[in-house]
């Protein structure tokens, strides 16, 4: 059953093997879907610590990277509204977006100009914590309707317009595509797990999609690859 993105996450986080794969030109680090769920519920209990919960704007400002994941389900866990930000967008946009949305915290990555001029809280991806304990923390009651996301589209030459999504409409995606492939993956056994090189922005939803919605159902591995012109 696919109630909300909670249900998505628990199967997400009983999967096995491995998940995510981040090279950035120097070096490369894999975590596993048990990784990823452990540190996403942290996040989320920390979110919790600080006072952000239910309907609170959580900005994402950050190249692709695992941690982006994390913190996404973390978001998700608590009911916290993730608004994603292109990372090559400027400063001066995340400043107005964070207004319209009244943001409660900005993550950042490490491929983003620093942030001046928001008293809003800033959390660096980068410091995330893949290690620490779990704290015995419920998941937020969220409902189909509520909002997950707003993300925000400038379409071709308009000026950035927030388009909210709520956990159905992601849901309304995702499911018939589960369906679809749970018929037939047994056939693809022999080539499993299939193997993501993920160029597409985390911030759009077909990324999104591509990056943590699909491969659990697969399953599969995808990859985040940074070149070092950028890091």
């Amino acid at each position: 059953p696919r109630d909300t993105l909670v249900d998505v996450f628990e199967d997400l986080a009983r999967a096995r093997g491995e998940f995510l794969v981040y090279d950035d030109g120097f070096r490369s680090r894999t975590f596993t879907y048990g990784d990823v769920g452990r540190a996403a519920r942290a996040f989320g209990a920390r979110l919790h610590a600080s006072g952000i919960g239910k309907g609170d704007a959580v900005i994402v400002f950050a190249e692709n990277r695992p941690e982006w994941i994390v913190a996404f389900w973390g978001c998700v866990l608590r009911g916290a509204v993730v608004v994603p930000i292109d990372y090559r967008s400027s400063p001066d946009l995340l400043l107005r977006v964070g207004r319209i949305v009244s943001a409660r915290l900005i993550l950042v990555g490490q491929d983003v100009p620093a942030l001046t001029g928001t008293e809003c809280p800033v959390w660096a991806l980068a410091e995330l914590d893949w290690h620490g304990a779990v704290p015995a923390l419920d998941a937020a009651p969220v409902t189909r309707d509520d909002t997950a996301e707003i993300i925000f589209t400038s379409g071709a030459t308009a000026d950035p317009k927030g388009v909210v999504i709520t956990h159905r409409n992601v849901l309304a995606n995702l499911v018939p595509v589960e369906r679809e492939i749970l018929k037939y993956r047994h056939w693809g056994t022999p080539f499993f797990p299939l193997r993501f090189l993920n160029l597409l922005p985390l911030s759009h939803m077909f990324g999104q999609s591509m990056a943590t919605f699909i491969p659990p159902v697969l399953p599969g591995v995808v990859v985040f690859k940074i070149g070092r012109a950028h890091v």
